[in-house]
């Protein structure tokens, strides 16, 4: 699995940002899940975590407070590796 792209986007009016993670490679959507969840927490319970995609290219978005790229990287690269 490789990092495709990451995006920060502030949302207007709060101290949280919107952040995509583009990853490809995804040989198992179900690992991806399991990784990111074991990194970010659990979807519903301790984040709005999102996934989509299809065949090996997947998009993951969630809100958090305004984090610098180098962390969202660590943190994603982390699941992944």
């Amino acid at each position: 699995m490789n990092i495709q792209s990451i995006t920060h986007n502030p949302i207007e009016g709060t101290d949280n940002v919107l952040t995509t993670v583009i990853i490809n490679q995804v040989s198992s959507q179900c690992i991806l899940a399991r990784l990111l969840i074991d990194v970010l927490g659990k979807p519903g319970i301790d984040n709005d975590l999102e996934m989509m995609g299809t065949g090996d290219t997947w998009t993951i978005m969630w809100t958090q407070k305004e984090t610098i790229r180098e962390q969202t990287q660590q943190l994603i690269r982390k699941a992944i590796t």
